[in-house]
């Protein structure tokens, strides 16, 4: 594996750190291994922290299958906030995931992916 990753169960969230770097194929695997840990967990909201994982830069194709994944495994079932680093975002993931019913949002801190994640409005 190139990644790595470990889960923290927190007071409302569960919170995924995901380091090593990036590869497409773990990546794709990633959302249903979030949705099983977040049943398990009886959770409906993940962070997930990606700014320590190298590779970031990801080609746009790759970004369009991963979040058409998201929102084909997860969906509306578990809100995800995800801070990425603030170079690499262009939001195109979001979009996808977002217009597929995913409920997804990428920023740049883990205090806004948690201040994002913990807002119910």
């Amino acid at each position: 594996m190139k990644s790595q990753y470990v889960f923290d169960k927190r007071k409302h969230y569960l919170a995924l750190v995901i380091t090593g770097e990036y590869d497409k194929e773990e990546f794709m695997s990633y959302p249903k291994m979030i949705l099983e840990e977040a049943e398990k967990e009886n959770v409906n909201k993940v962070l997930i922290d990606i700014l320590q994982l190298k590779g970031t830069d990801i080609p746009i194709m790759d970004r369009f299958f991963i979040a058409e994944k998201i929102a084909a495994q997860i969906g509306g079932k578990v809100k995800l906030a995800i801070a990425w680093p603030k170079e690499h975002i262009n939001k195109f993931a979001e979009t996808v995931a977002v217009n597929r019913g995913g409920l997804m949002n990428v920023v740049h801190t883990v205090d806004a992916a948690q201040e994002w994640l913990l807002n119910d409005n």
